[in-house]
């Protein structure tokens, strides 16, 4: 069941034909996002459940021969984008959540990087923090800090009580209100007393320098 917040922010989102969306957008229908993956002649438009296999593909127009084969979503709410990865900042400052468990972090980080129109943002270990972070190898722009594992162990955030920090932690639930959307979502918070230190995540990522700057530019 969805709760009101969400309701409330889904009944904000533009309501469109998804047949008119180009490849790469993404729209909510039937409680789930989806990403346009093909527009072709005769039709042939079809979208994907985001970051799901083929099993999850959906016809966008009715009558066409994809509908014939697959389940027909001919309307949907459209996500916002980010016309550039400095939106990701907080005034041009490092933006920075806390999130209950792993999952719902790197989903969001993840969902963060496709919404940028511009190219060139990705996500990566922060060192060997238990946070994500969104780059472009030169400067991070969000920070996504996780209490619990994927493993379900507490994780060590005593850095996001030192002070003074170069960026103001904030809760999952003040952040942008298309990660409710992700099927990981979840409003529970634990205490923050957390202590246990965790092992860092094989996150197959080379660019895992320290020296990456964590303020942003001021203009692209």
């Amino acid at each position: 069941m969805t709760d009101p917040v969400t309701a409330a922010y889904i009944a904000r989102l533009p309501e469109v034909e998804t047949a008119r969306l180009p490849v790469g957008a993404l729209f909510f229908a039937n409680g789930r996002i989806y990403k346009v993956i093909e527009t072709g002649a005769g039709g042939f438009h079809k979208a994907r459940e985001w970051r799901k296999t083929e099993a999850t593909d959906v016809a966008l127009i009715p009558g066409s021969f994809p509908s014939r084969y697959l389940p027909l979503v001919a309307r949907g709410r459209l996500l916002p984008v980010y016309r550039s990865r400095l939106e990701l900042t907080d005034k041009q400052q490092l933006s920075c959540y806390v999130f209950p468990i792993e999952t719902l972090a790197l989903d969001a980080a993840y969902l963060d990087v496709e919404l940028i129109q511009s190219k060139g943002a990705y996500v990566r270990n922060h060192g060997e923090e238990p946070a994500f972070a969104v780059t472009d190898g030169v400067h991070v722009f969000r920070l996504y800090y996780y209490r619990q594992s994927a493993t379900q162990h507490k994780t060590d955030l005593s850095r996001l009580e030192a002070r003074p920090l170069p960026f103001t932690p904030r809760p999952h639930t003040d952040g942008p209100g298309y990660w409710r959307l992700l099927p990981s979502w979840t409003a529970a918070l634990p205490n923050f007393d957390t202590t246990l230190n965790m092992r860092r995540a094989d996150f197959n990522a080379g660019d895992t320098l320290p020296h990456i700057p964590i303020h942003p530019p001021e203009q692209e």
